[in-house]
């Protein structure tokens, strides 16, 4: 087994140059990482494209999900482009001078989400149980991440990433600016509705500290400091066991599909949907669209009732 392999170094060099946010940057690292260590296993030095392709199907082999398969093989043909881009600049070897990984398929990720809604009832429940939780300020705190996430569809990125500054009038409305996924600042914003808005009040009121985000940790590993995403999921996925509704179908994540199914069922657009989701291409909301219009269609009961009560009837 290879001990010490001639990618390593590049990898660092690669991703000091990478002109992306940290988060993204240890991504790719430890993804590159493991591909290394693949590498060093079945001592190749200096892969082939077929090596790639092996390595993808090993993968498939291990039972890793498609959509970390899709994620290791787009960062890996990209690190190969790099090298071959930058080849004579760092005087890489002439092995480096070609992208051994360009066209190499990744997985086919099935478009529809795998995580689904709450329905109204669920809902509720969840935020009932979140409101009964409103013995301490953490407490107050998550009520209002409850209902803000259910109603305005923010992610969970934007909850953490949210000030006190973000909040604002606009006309009539209460609004919150949010710090929208891939973006610095805070460039859209999201309605608040009375509730959601006596809630964030009920909470800030409480609140003796000076931090300028709008949710901060309450005693979890320390005080006032920002949330972070793993605090949130983790009392998110707490509030959903109580409630009852916690599966592998029913995550935190699916708060955010529940905000497009609620919608549309109250009645609102495509087109509404896609505005209060903040998503740029349309194609996105119709997955959730195509989704709930399957959960509402009775196609399959319709044939049933057309196929055996008519015979029900000939036999009376």
């Amino acid at each position: 087994m290879i001990k010490a392999h001639p990618l390593e170094p590049l990898i660092e060099l690669f991703c000091e140059n990478l002109d992306i946010k940290k988060n993204s940057v240890n991504s790719y690292k430890a993804l590159l990482l493991r591909y290394v260590r693949y590498l060093k296993r079945h001592n190749i030095q200096y892969a082939k494209r077929s090596d790639i392709i092996d390595y993808r199907e090993q993968m498939w082999e291990e039972g890793l999900r498609a959509n970390t398969i899709q994620k290791q093989i787009v960062v890996i043909r990209n690190f190969y482009q790099w090298l071959k881009v930058n080849q004579r600049q760092y005087e890489f070897e002439d092995v480096y001078q070609f992208n051994i990984a360009e066209k190499i398929k990744g997985a086919k990720i099935d478009r529809n989400y795998k995580k689904e809604p709450l329905n109204k009832e669920q809902a509720l429940k969840l935020i009932e149980v979140a409101k009964q939780s409103k013995t301490d300020i953490r407490g107050y705190r998550n009520y209002a991440i409850i209902l803000l996430m259910i109603i305005t569809g923010v992610r969970s990125i934007e909850v953490v990433r949210a000030t006190k500054a973000d909040l604002s009038k606009l006309f009539k409305y209460s609004i919150l600016y949010v710090h929208g996924k891939g973006k610095d600042g805070a460039d859209t914003f999201v309605k608040l509705s009375a509730e959601v808005t006596d809630a964030l009040n009920d909470y800030l009121n409480r609140r003796r500290d000076n931090s300028r985000y709008l949710f901060v940790t309450h005693g979890e590993t320390s005080s006032c400091q920002q949330l972070s995403s793993n605090t949130l999921r983790r009392f998110i996925t707490i509030l959903m066991k109580e409630a009852g509704i916690y599966n592998a179908k029913h995550t935190p994540h699916s708060l955010r599909h529940t905000t497009a199914y609620l919608n549309l069922q109250a009645g609102g657009t495509l087109e509404s949907t896609q505005q209060l989701l903040r998503h740029k291409n349309i194609e996105t909301t119709l997955i959730y669209a195509h989704n709930i219009n399957r959960i509402n269609d009775d196609s399959e009961f319709r044939i049933n009732n057309y196929l055996f009560d008519e015979e029900e009837e000939e036999n009376k």
